[in-house]
C-alpha cells in the first residue's frame, strides 16, 4: 500500500487509537457548498506521488457532482490511523487502505465496510542480476522490506510459492527508503519495495524487477486497496454510498484511460506534489475498474465468505498478521465477511451508475 509512503504502514500491536488524529495530513479541501441540507461526507485520502480516486473526483467537477452530498477531503498519511479515526467517527470514507490495516481494525471492532476493490499495491521485488538470476539463487539471501506492511505479507507470500520460504532472511525496515538505500550500499542483493522508492536502484543496470505485487496477487497473495465506507452511513443512507461507489467507478476508469496523465496533472493540487511527480508517480500504478470487482467481490450468487477477496486478501492477512506477533486475536472469516459488502459494485456493472 504504498503512495509514495506506506499506505499499510507498519501495524502496531491494536495501539491504533492513541494520537490518531494527530498523523492526518494537515492539508484538505472542501468542495464548493451545495444544496442546504445535503451530508458532508469526511473522505480519506492518501498523500503523495500517487493519484487516487478520491483526488480524481476532488479535482473533476463532473465527478464531484456525482455525489450528493458536501465532499470534505482530508489528507492522511497511515491506513492504521485513519481507520482508528473512522472508528472514532471522524471518517465516513477511506481509501486506499490495505489489508493489514482493514483486518487489524476489523479486530478492534471498527465499524467499517469495503465496497471497492481500487488497486494492487505499486510494489516488487528487486534483485542484483549479477547474484540472482533464478529463483534458487535467494537462498542464503537476505532480502529488505517494510515489516509488518502488505508489502511484507506479499514478500512472504512470493517466497512460500517458490519454496524459498525457510530459506531466506527477510530484514525489516522501518521505511522502503532505508531497504533501498541498503540495497544501493551493497548491504543487500534484494528488497520488496514500492516503485518510488525503486527508482534510483533502477538506474543501475544490474538491477532487475524480478515480480510485482500484481504478479503475487494471481499466485494467491493479493494485498488489495480498498475503498472503506463507515457501517453507520452504510445502513442510513445506501444511496449515497452506491454514488460514491458510481463516482469512484468512474474515477478509476479515467485513471486507465487514454487521458489519464491528464487526470493525474490536475490531481497533483490535492496531492501536494508537482504535476510531473504526480504523473510519473501514477502511471504504473495498478489500478482496478468496475470490470475487475467481480473477480474479488465474486458474481452474483457468490456467497462472499467464499469470494477471494475474503479468503485470499484478508482471511491470509489475518493469518499473517497473526503468526508475526503484529496483532493478538484476528477476526473470523464471518467477521470479514460481514465487513465487505459486494451489493454496490453489483449494482453499479448492472447499470445502477447511468
Amino acid at each position: 500500500m504504498i503512495r509514495w509512503k506506506t499506505q499499510g504502514g507498519i501495524l502496531p500491536r491494536l495501539a491504533m487509537a492513541a494520537g490518531a488524529l494527530g498523523l492526518l495530513g494537515a492539508g484538505g479541501a472542501l468542495s464548493p457548498a451545495r444544496a442546504a441540507g445535503q451530508a458532508t461526507v469526511t473522505w480519506g485520502y492518501f498523500q503523495g506521488g500517487i493519484s487516487s480516486p478520491g483526488a480524481v473526483i476532488a479535482t473533476q467537477k463532473s465527478l464531484e457532482a456525482m455525489i450528493p452530498a458536501k465532499l470534505k477531503f482530508i489528507q492522511i498519511n497511515s491506513g492504521v490511523a485513519a481507520l482508528a479515526a473512522m472508528r472514532a467517527g471522524s471518517f465516513d470514507v477511506v481509501e486506499g487502505v490495505g489489508n493489514p490495516p482493514v483486518v487489524g481494525a476489523l479486530a478492534a471492532h471498527t465499524p467499517l465496510v469495503v465496497v471497492f476493490a481500487e488497486s494492487y499495491d505499486g510494489a516488487a521485488l528487486y534483485v542484483n542480476s549479477k547474484v540472482i538470476k533464478k529463483p534458487a539463487d535467494l537462498a542464503g539471501q537476505k532480502i529488505g522490506d517494510l515489516v509488518g506492511s502488505s508489502e511484507d505479507y506479499e514478500l512472504k507470500g512470493y517466497l512460500k510459492h517458490v519454496g524459498m520460504e525457510n530459506k531466506v532472511t527477510v530484514v525489516p525496515f522501518s521505511s522502503q527508503s532505508a531497504a533501498a538505500a541498503a540495497f544501493l550500499a551493497g548491504n543487500l542483493n534484494a528488497v520488496y519495495v514500492d516503485f518510488g522508492s525503486a527508482v534510483p536502484m533502477m538506474k543501475r543496470p544490474t538491477t532487475k524487477m524480478w515480480t510485482t505485487a500484481a504478479d503475487i496477487a494471481q499466485l494467491g497473495y493479493p494485498s488489495m486497496n480498498v475503498l472503506v465506507v463507515s457501517k453507520k452511513m452504510v445502513q442510513q443512507e445506501p444511496k449515497l454510498v452506491q454514488k460514491i461507489v458510481c463516482a469512484v467507478s468512474a474515477a478509476s476508469d479515467d485513471m486507465v484511460g487514454p487521458q489519464r496523465a491528464k487526470y493525474f496533472a490536475t490531481s497533483a493540487a490535492i496531492l501536494g506534489v508537482p504535476a510531473d511527480v504526480a504523473v510519473k508517480g501514477s502511471e504504473q500504478w495498478p489500478e482496478l475498474t468496475l470490470k475487475d470487482q467481480a473477480e474479488w467481490f465474486g458474481a452474483p450468487g457468490t456467497k462472499i465468505i467464499d469470494s477471494k477477496i475474503v479468503q485470499q486478501a484478508y482471511v491470509k492477512s489475518a493469518a499473517f498478521l497473526k503468526k508475526s506477533g503484529a496483532v493478538l486475536t484476528v477476526p473470523s472469516a464471518a467477521t470479514i465477511a460481514d465487513a465487505v459488502d459486494p451489493s454496490f459494485v453489483r449494482a453499479a456493472s448492472n447499470g445502477a451508475c447511468k
